[in-house]
């Protein structure tokens, strides 16, 4: 069933997001600047700030549990669920119920999924155990490059057009040992009330295919709650976790596995990114209560 729409953005649809033209990600602080930009946020909010360091605790308890069983399991050069799990426990540390809905394709696939929020990863890696293709910006915050290595992220660079050759040799190299890569072609975060356009280059790995490879288009929908915490504007990662540990209760994200395709049956990356696309447009316009996404 549709989630209903706020009344506050009946008269826009999609609400217009903030805008983020000309933003620079700020570096990332030392820890000086991080411990006094902690204190202030603990004093502006005492109450979110005791849900933050609860619901950090919950998160310290379930890496202690899964690195060093997750670190176990690789050393022994066996196949380890930890991962999967780990940011599957994560998510419900966050406050996040994950309902999955469909038949998720569970070996030699490539999910192309929407995107909202560094959580989307919690949610579908602990629905899938999937590994991941994100941009390299990710990587120079400590605490998403320790959780994005654990579970062998691939780092691209949009920008390094004389990288992409060894970008596509990385991600293959990955989808042979793990038979599972997730992408987000939107490549940048967004509300879950629209789909933005879809960067076709982030296909060229899939043209030829691995034999026998097949491409799932997934949308990840969110509740109300969900969708205002997507990471989006000029807000920092640091901000958008504060926001996301500090909200009293839980929300609810649905993953929705739609029909497989294989990409051999397709000329080129445009129309794999296409197909893809207008999969996925149609089912979070349905979620949406018809209203349109694109």
């Amino acid at each position: 069933m549709a989630e209903p729409v706020a009344s506050t953005i009946d008269n826009q649809w999609p609400p217009p997001l903030p805008d983020a033209s000309g933003f620079v990600a700020p570096p990332v602080p030392g820890l000086a600047a991080a411990v006094a930009a902690f204190a202030g946020a603990c004093a502006r909010d005492p109450a979110g700030a005791l849900r933050v360091v609860g619901r950090s605790l919950w998160l310290l308890a379930i890496a202690a549990i899964c690195v060093p069983a997750h670190s176990l399991h690789r050393q022994l050069g066996i196949p380890s669920p930890w991962a999967r799990r780990f940011l599957g426990w994560n998510a419900r540390a966050c406050g996040i119920r994950v309902r999955s809905i469909g038949q998720p394709v569970s070996r030699n696939v490539f999910y192309i999924s929407n995107h909202l929020s560094w959580t989307d990863a919690l949610i579908l890696g602990g629905q899938t155990g999937t590994v991941f293709v994100a941009q390299d910006g990710i990587a120079i915050w400590p605490g998403l490059a320790f959780v994005c290595r654990l579970n062998d992220t691939i780092f691209v660079n949009r920008s390094d057009r004389m990288g992409v050759p060894a970008q596509i040799v990385a991600m293959r190299t990955q989808f042979m040992r793990h038979s599972r890569i997730a992408m987000f072609p939107e490549a940048t975060c967004s509300d879950g009330r629209r789909l933005r356009p879809f960067k076709a280059p982030l296909f060229a790995m899939l043209i030829p295919p691995p034999p026998g490879a097949t491409l799932q288009p997934v949308v990840i929908d969110c509740d109300e709650a969900g969708r205002n915490l997507g990471w989006v504007g000029m807000e920092t990662g640091a901000a958008n976790a504060w926001r996301l540990l500090s909200r009293p209760g839980t929300w609810e994200a649905r993953v929705h596995f739609l029909e497989p395709f294989s990409p051999a049956d397709l000329p080129d990356r445009k129309a794999l990114s296409a197909r893809a696309r207008t999969a996925i447009a149609a089912k979070l316009s349905e979620t949406l209560g018809g209203r349109p996404v694109a």
